[in-house]
């Protein structure tokens, strides 16, 4: 099915109560998670390797998942599960953080959010009523993969920006870019700002904090608030679990690459990740599968921003991006 190129129309998602999936190699996980949602439609399996046909079979809107299984990881049933039931929203569930599975539930499963056990019960209950709602009411971008002459348009008209001040990774992401895309550099956030106010930007490229100790994580956070549409690409060597974990849940990162870079895998992410920029662009009512729902620490958090640069970042021009504001 993610072979084509196709959006689902919003009138095939199934009406009635919400049908979850609950996957866990726990027997006493599973009744609890059973009894806390014991009002929706709710499938439970403790074999992961029977999830993703479950997920198909039963139309499932949203699949919480356990990532420390026996016979397989819960990253990898998710990515299965993107394949098979690209509707459903993504929720993985886990009791430790271990960055290889944190960074696989980014670049492979696509979660939506991260979820620490123990859980609090009414913040996963909302958060997958969200989830849901989300399934039910945004139609599926089923592929980031444009055709030859789709790539060729979107490389002309959209921009990628490097927010990055080591010149040597600089001149690393010039040499693997500059051939295919439009790349703007940028070393501050406020030259950042500058590109963004300026040009048609659909990828963005950055460390998660400047060589000076800057913290660019509180500025992804916040572009990805008010412009979802924008595929944000983390390339860093200072990576730990609970940064990307942050980064999933507060800022839908859409890809986590480890330095040094590499060109293939550097390639291949912008490619994706333009070509999922290019297809909100048509498509801007799936945008909302994209979003974060700002918390009262994510608050917090921007309130350390300048107030001129968390301003700027809102009123970025929406006609620049050819999506609609969320």
């Amino acid at each position: 099915m993610l072979g084509h190129d196709f959006e689902m129309p919003e009138n095939n998602a199934p009406s009635g109560v919400l049908r979850v999936l609950f996957v866990d190699d726990e027997a006493r996980i599973l009744r609890a998670l059973k009894a806390l949602f014991r009002d929706l439609e709710t499938f439970i399996t403790s074999d992961p390797r029977e999830a993703p046909q479950l997920a198909a079979r039963h139309d499932i809107d949203v699949v919480v998942c356990d990532q420390r299984m026996p016979e397989m990881l819960g990253v990898d049933v998710l990515r299965e599960i993107r394949a098979s039931q690209p509707r459903a929203m993504r929720i993985l569930l886990t009791g430790y953080s271990d960055l290889k599975a944190v960074l696989g539930s980014v670049n492979e499963g696509e979660v939506y959010r991260f979820v620490n056990k123990p859980w609090v019960n009414s913040d996963l209950r909302a958060l997958v009523l969200e989830a849901g709602s989300i399934a039910r009411e945004a139609p599926v971008v089923a592929t980031d993969q444009l055709s030859p002459n789709e790539q060729n348009i979107a490389r002309s008209q959209v921009g990628v920006l490097v927010i990055e001040d080591d010149p040597t990774v600089q001149q690393r992401l010039r040499e693997i870019l500059q051939p295919h895309y439009q790349v703007r550099f940028a070393n501050t956030a406020e030259r950042a700002l500058q590109v963004l106010e300026q040009h048609e930007t659909g990828v963005v490229i950055s460390e998660t904090a400047t060589n000076h100790g800057a913290d660019l994580t509180l500025m992804l956070k916040a572009l990805k608030q008010y412009h979802p549409h924008i595929a944000t690409v983390v390339i860093t060597e200072r990576a730990n679990a609970q940064t990307v974990i942050e980064l999933i849940n507060e800022g839908q990162v859409y890809r986590m690459l480890i330095k040094p870079v590499r060109m293939g895998s550097c390639r291949l992410s912008i490619d994706s990740a333009l070509g999922r920029y290019w297809k909100l662009k048509q498509t801007p009512q799936a945008v909302r599968r994209y979003g974060v729902t700002p918390t009262v620490e994510t608050m917090q958090a921007q309130a350390k921003l300048p107030n001129s640069l968390l301003s700027r970042i809102r009123s970025l021009p929406a006609r620049l991006f050819g999506a609609h504001r969320v």
